[in-house]
């Protein structure tokens, strides 16, 4: 391994230290050496896990934070903790260094010290391979995908994996990014050493403004949420219809999420589009023993599979809100539509007899 220590510090990793990785966890420990200066200086510290494809040069950090423990500035002391893992996206090997981190007053990290690893690491993830495209028209996301794998052992069954595609401020290159969110689709659980060839989706979309980065995720549920396994940056430019775009996100790999439903996914087979829903139909006149005929109740909509225009057609839902329900979906459950943007508590309790998952 290769320390990278600045010289203007005495505090640094010792040489016990070191990572073990456990499925979606990561196991560290390091003994840190304390320079009496720093004991007393009242910051915060913790030891960082880093990957990068490109190497750390001249001791800076880059490429994705896969792991961090909070340490306390004490003589001599040996800190090990297990920790969620959040691998970078993407089939390449990755070279890993552990970090020695310090906070000052405005909550800025310094790199005190850096022990580079000489191994490179592969993560067996779930993957996309071949051709990925994406094309966009008439409110939909046509996702065409060679294949889906998982490369792990055959006992190691893959989360819920998701499709997610985005529109970014720029060409995503792995870790958080900021973006807009247009379409999403559930595809289930893969067996290790499994793939699916051939997949192709059509969902509901809310397409992006002109010049955004498109970009195809493959996301998998963990403990800590869904993880970006892999992506596609699609180099075509999307077609565009002039519509009001989705507010942009910032989005972060720890942020958690709520557990979405497994669905079977179908390979080789396209997802259905969906179906437009039915004109209801006026109420028939009764003879006139009768007072007056009952109107039929309107048939729910689907949040999870209605096309923009089915959503438009709920009364007292705002096209905004139909817009970023397309965008947030999908969901586990009816109230998490609440997390769509302009869809409150109140909004949803007057449209809950019109809307089903």
């Amino acid at each position: 391994m290769t320390y990278i220590s600045p010289a203007h510090t005495s505090s640094r990793l010792g040489a016990n230290h070191g990572y073990r990785f456990d499925g979606d966890f990561v196991h560290l420990n390091a003994e840190v050496d304390f320079s009496a200066a720093d004991l007393d200086a009242g910051q915060a510290w913790a030891v960082q896990l880093w990957a990068s494809d490109n190497g750390f040069a001249c001791g800076e950090l880059s490429g994705v934070k896969v792991a961090e423990m909070a340490i306390q500035p004490l003589a001599g002391v040996l800190a090990t903790a297990c920790c969620h893992a959040m691998p970078p996206a993407g089939a390449v090997d990755q070279t890993l260094a552990l970090a020695l981190v310090s906070y000052a007053a405005d909550a800025l990290p310094q790199v005190r010290d850096l022990a580079v690893y000489a191994t490179r690491e592969s993560f067996y993830q779930p993957r996309l391979s071949g051709q990925v495209d994406c094309t966009l028209a008439d409110g939909a996301a046509v996702i065409a995908i060679d294949t889906i794998a998982n490369p792990r052992a055959a006992d190691n069954l893959s989360g819920t994996l998701a499709l997610e595609v985005w529109a970014l401020d720029a060409p995503y290159a792995g870790g958080a990014w900021t973006g807009s969110p247009v379409a999403s689709v559930i595809v289930g659980v893969l067996a290790g050493g499994n793939e699916w060839t051939n997949c192709l989706f059509n969902v509901p979309a809310a397409l992006p403004a002109t010049g955004a980065a498109l970009t195809v995720m493959l996301r998998e549920w963990t403990p800590a949420g869904y993880v970006t396994r892999d992506y596609r940056n699609i180099a075509a430019p999307p077609l565009q219809v002039e519509k009001t775009a989705m507010p942009a996100v910032d989005v972060a790999e720890t942020a958690k999420a709520k557990p979405q439903p497994v669905e079977k996914a179908a390979a080789k087979t396209p997802a259905p589009a969906a179906k437009p829903e039915k004109p209801v139909q006026e109420a028939v006149k009764k003879p006139a023993r009768k007072a007056a005929a009952s109107k039929p109740a309107a048939k729910s909509v689907s949040v999870n599979r209605a096309s923009e225009a089915e959503l438009l057609a709920v009364k007292g839902l705002p096209p905004s809100v139909a817009r970023a329900i397309i965008a947030a979906r999908p969901f586990a459950m009816l109230d998490e539509v609440c997390k769509a943007k302009g869809m409150g508590p109140k909004m949803l309790a007057k449209l809950r007899d019109l809307l089903v998952l």
